[in-house]
């Protein structure tokens, strides 16, 4: 039994007809036993399959008991009829019931789905807790060193400029001061910006709101451009031709992005050959969805590493490398935050990474007049 994947607690009155199929248990491990009033709270719990004649109070005393413990967990019910305390369950806990002898080869299929989106979000929860919980003070001040250090370099770079002119020359040009402060003043606001984004990472209260799609773009865009040119890998921003907006938090998607764009430019590492090094982030939209399509061409993902590039805690990075949310975490913000959805697919040496989001912009609301 792999003891790292969640449990199901499958419980029974009497003769236990219900047995799990290789789907479920692909997914999580499996305990059956004789029902006990006094059910271990473990760790990985996150559902109970209870086979009983009826639902009875002992039965919903049990789940408020986990329920006080802190278990959020799923309860799928086979037995007849107690819709009193069935309810009463429902209220505490998400709860399915399907009536005596059903099938067991159809039940799991109809409640696999159910209970893996159950687990993606609990690990999602559980995610944000330990993101809110790290030590986010050193992660900030290692962000804002790192962003800074460009415009620093600017700034720095023109005051000597000034100064060697004026050194030069009597009278320095007033389109030189005027050019030289205007670049100052851009990088110095930049730089107020980024600060006061490293500042609103990980704020736990926040609100939802509109946010300009590509604004958002062009953000990730300054976040990469000197590291990429550095690097001598090309990147393009494609925005859409008639902004949209999107509702919710854009630091998340944005945190996804440069997630992504970061993953893209690593993978140049791994490549010894020569040859025009690109990056590429285009948005496009249909009247129901707004669609990020990032694509590099870094090789493509091995085929090895494929099935797993999603799991959690896998990374192909060394310890301490990386922006910390990994493609798991990603593709949770996606259809946690978002009710959207995370892919990738490989060809021709060219990896493309789709996150695709259901529309929610003012678009999309129907007006009622009285």
């Amino acid at each position: 039994m792999n003891t790292d994947l969640p449990l199901i607690l499958h419980l029974y009155e009497g003769t236990a007809s219900f047995s799990p199929d290789e789907s479920l248990k692909s997914f999580f491990s499996l305990e059956s036993a004789l029902y006990t009033p006094q059910i271990d709270p473990h760790e990985l719990l996150v559902a109970i399959i209870l086979e009983t004649k009826t639902f009875e109070k002992h039965h919903l005393e049990s789940i408020r008991h986990l329920h006080a413990l802190g278990k959020n967990i799923i309860l799928v019910a086979i037995c007849e009829g107690s819709e009193e305390y069935l309810r009463s369950a429902s209220l505490i806990t998400r709860c399915v019931t399907f009536p005596p002898h059903t099938q067991s080869k159809s039940l799991c299929t109809m409640i696999l789905p159910m209970l893996r989106e159950h687990v993606d979000s609990l690990r999602y929860m559980e995610a944000l807790k330990l993101r809110s919980h790290r030590s986010g003070m050193v992660d900030s001040l290692n962000v804002v060193a790192h962003q800074w250090r460009q415009p620093i370099n600017l700034i720095s770079m023109e005051a000597i400029n000034l100064s060697i002119q004026s050194t030069l020359e009597e009278c320095v040009p007033s389109p030189s001061i005027k050019k030289s402060t205007q670049m100052i003043s851009e990088q110095s606001q930049r730089m107020a910006e980024i600060l006061k984004n490293v500042l609103n990472m990980g704020k736990t209260h926040r609100g939802r709101e509109p946010f300009s799609i590509n604004a958002m773009l062009e953000r990730v865009g300054l976040f990469f451009n000197d590291q990429l040119q550095r690097e001598r890998i090309g990147y393009q921003t494609l925005p859409l031709e008639e902004d949209k907006f999107l509702h919710g938090y854009a630091s998340d998607l944005e945190e996804v992005l440069v997630n992504l764009i970061a993953n893209a430019k690593d993978a140049f590492k791994t490549s010894p050959l020569e040859y025009q090094k690109s990056i590429t982030i285009e948005a496009t939209y249909s009247p129901t969805e707004i669609l990020f399509h990032i694509k590099d061409n870094a090789g493509g993902i091995p085929e090895s590493i494929r099935e797993k590039i999603f799991e959690p805690h896998f990374s192909t990075k060394g310890q301490g490398e990386g922006f910390g949310i990994g493609l798991h975490i990603a593709r949770l913000i996606i259809t946690q935050e978002f009710k959207g959805n995370l892919t990738f697919c490989v060809s021709d040496h060219e990896t493309v990474f789709t996150i695709t989001l259901p529309r929610n912009d003012a678009s999309q609301l129907t007006f009622i007049y009285s």
